[in-house]
């Protein structure tokens, strides 16, 4: 057993040289490393100095690691084999997890091997450190937020336990696992004498006790975590006896997209295309690069709703932007890829030119919309958003012909007539045209009330007129 204590507690000699290395980091970084992570070994413990050599590193590769340049690209870990590791050497552990954390602190299984060794050394806070950072890389990685729910639980902290059950049913509202999180966490409460009502009871947060119930039964379906773990090591076995069969891969990547772990489930089909009969398999580029946006979005939301928290927050607002730069660049290269490579595949062209409308790339647009018009399932959106990037010119005379040509061609108003009719009263008004453009707004306004400002516009029309 290790107790952990906080830097205060160090040999004196050990916090003059941590002082020494805290006042360098702005002139010397990797000095300051060396010595953090070399008292480190010493004092293993010391989750106070673990933290700080923690955001060093970070600090350090702060950067270079956005984006999937270091998630992605391998498979990050033998599925589930890593558990009971720690227990032959927990010390030479903790060791050998800083190591890959010192190399690449987004290593996953490396943070994995730190809260296994933690725990077998009686380190619990050091175990929910280590889960907390994970969830700083995958927040939506249901399998580490029920290890970070546990962890809470060991330590005491049953807000965070309850608040990380609540979190793991949002993502996945069936999740046995979860409910029995939250169950325990109500337990401690009521053991602890703590005001249960302070942390929204358990009953409060799933509605209803029939809802909760409900789940419960529904939790043992071989759905549920532990069934889909199963399924895991069974697929992975499945691909250890037949390694040629891209069936298998496709499993594994789909059982850990429903376990919530993107970044394993990406990384099996990346598996799956090195493989001789994937190489050439273009539903498996598709599923990757499907895979990927979906990670991208998360990671989106997930900074969107830490700046939202804290406005004030530089950095979190510089990863946000830098989330949403990263999925539109990655989206942009692979669309161009597979454009040049299946030129006659005009849904590619459709996508890619909706890309670079979105990007305001509107000259570069143009002809992959043009062209898009051949694949008739993208054919009236295609003509819809040519019509948008020649306004965006400000060629409004070729927008309109576009847009009278949706107008004309769709006989119900649905959403893409409401867009197309608005569109070319716009275009009218901003060629000075008001009397047609009131025309056309009319039409939407008759259909929807409520459609943007549609309303406004109408509105003022008729109060000038009078």
């Amino acid at each position: 057993m290790i107790q952990e204590i906080p830097i205060s507690q160090l040999d004196p000699r050990q916090i003059k040289q941590l002082e020494a290395a805290e006042a360098a980091v702005q002139t010397d970084l990797n000095y300051s490393l060396e010595i953090f992570s070399s008292i480190l070994k010493q004092s293993q413990g010391c989750l106070e100095l673990r933290k700080k050599l923690r955001d060093l590193q970070i600090k350090k590769v702060h950067g270079s690691t956005k984006g999937l340049n270091n998630l992605l690209g391998k498979v990050t870990a033998v599925p589930f084999m890593f558990g009971g590791k720690g227990d032959k050497d927990p010390e030479g552990t903790l060791v050998k997890a800083e190591l890959l954390i010192e190399k690449n602190p987004a290593n996953v299984m490396a943070h994995e091997m730190l809260a296994d060794a933690a725990s077998h050394l009686g380190m619990n806070q050091t175990v929910v450190f280590a889960y907390e950072t994970i969830k700083k890389i995958h927040p939506r990685n249901i399998k580490n937020l029920k290890e970070l729910g546990n962890a809470y639980l060991e330590v005491g902290n049953t807000e965070k336990a309850i608040e990380t059950g609540n979190f793991i049913l949002k993502i996945n509202p069936t999740d046995g696992d979860a409910v029995e999180l939250m169950k325990r966490a109500s337990v401690a409460v009521a053991m602890n004498k703590g005001k249960w009502e302070e942390s929204e009871d358990f009953r409060t947060q799933l509605k209803d006790e029939s809802e909760a119930q409900a789940l419960e039964q529904q939790a043992k379906a071989v759905t549920d975590s532990k069934g889909l773990e199963e399924l895991i090591r069974q697929a992975y076995q499945n691909v250890e006896k037949e390694p040629e069969n891209l069936n298998h891969y496709r499993q594994l990547s789909d059982y850990y997209h429903r376990y919530g772990d993107l970044e394993n489930s990406i990384a099996w089909i990346q598996e799956a295309r090195k493989q001789p009969a994937g190489q050439g398999d273009v539903s498996l580029e598709e599923k990757e690069r499907h895979l990927t946006l979906e990670y991208f979005d998360h990671s989106i939301d997930s900074w969107e709703k830490a700046h939202l928290a804290d406005p004030t927050n530089e950095e979190t607002k510089k990863s946000w932007e830098d989330s949403i730069f990263q999925k539109n660049l990655y989206e942009k290269n692979q669309l161009k890829s597979l454009v040049q490579r299946y030129p006659n595949d005009y849904s590619y062209r459709y996508e890619l030119g909706i890309n670079l409308f979105e990007n305001k790339e509107y000259d570069e647009c143009l002809s992959h919309l043009q062209l898009a018009q051949r694949n008739a399932k993208v054919r009236l959106d295609a003509i819809l958003y040519l019509g948008r990037a020649y306004s965006k010119k400000n060629f409004f005379d070729l927008a309109i012909e576009q847009f009278n040509l949706l107008k004309n061609e769709i006989q119900i108003m649905d959403e893409r007539k409401k867009d197309a009719i608005y569109e070319l009263g716009c275009c009218l008004e901003s060629m000075g045209d008001n009397d047609k453009a009131i025309e056309e707004f009319k039409l939407v306004y008759s259909a929807d009330i409520s459609y943007k400002d549609v309303a406004d516009k109408i509105n003022f029309f008729y109060s000038n007129k009078s």
